[in-house]
């Protein structure tokens, strides 16, 4: 089967007590674009992460809001701020201490959270799509890219959910590594 790939940069999802701690008690995230998972969009707003020996300004939050916060980054960013971040699912990270500490800091305020993580890179399924690919939640697959820098990318997590589209996930040192961007197409590998 080919899948769309989606290629993703650095991003903070929120929760919403945290959201009042550094925007403003009440306050509602306005929306910039939709993103293909459905009800999920980029947002206006933008908050700056302290970590390790650095700082990552200008990183967009991703609504709606979270049961946790926590930052997605790059390997490379990783590097550039010195820290060295799970390589972790979001489900893992949900409600989890498991990322490296940061400071995030919004227009009204700041927080220090264990928040860090590098996000697995994923296959988002429905389950009728899952069913037919014989595919359950957890699974992993192999995803082939074709092209001048074509690679195959190994353990993909697969997550079936009612309200997703067949699409997968990768960060942006993975994209830049098969020199594919958003909205190409990739084979999945069972």
């Amino acid at each position: 089967m080919k899948v769309i790939v989606e290629v993703s940069g650095h991003h903070c999802h929120i929760s919403r007590r945290d959201l009042d701690l550094i925007y403003g008690k009440n306050y509602q995230l306005r929306k910039l674009r939709p993103i293909s998972q459905p009800g999920q969009l980029t947002t206006q707003e933008m908050v700056t992460v302290k970590a390790g020996q650095g700082v990552l300004k200008n990183v967009r939050l991703v609504g709606p809001q979270r049961d946790s916060t926590h930052v997605e980054i790059t390997l490379s960013e990783a590097y550039q701020l010195k820290i060295k971040p799970p390589i972790a699912p979001y489900s893992q990270a949900a409600g989890a201490k498991v990322g490296v500490s940061a400071e995030i800091i919004g227009p009204r305020g700041k927080i220090k959270r264990p928040a860090i993580i590098v996000a697995y890179r994923h296959l988002h399924l429905d389950p009728k799509t899952a069913k037919k690919l014989k595919l359950k939640d957890g699974q992993q697959v192999s995803l082939k890219i074709s092209g001048v820098r074509g690679l195959i990318f190994n353990n993909i997590l697969v997550r079936v959910n009612k309200n997703y589209l067949a699409r997968v996930h990768l960060d942006t040192d993975e994209a830049n590594a098969a020199g594919v961007k958003t909205g190409a197409k990739a084979e999945i590998i069972i």
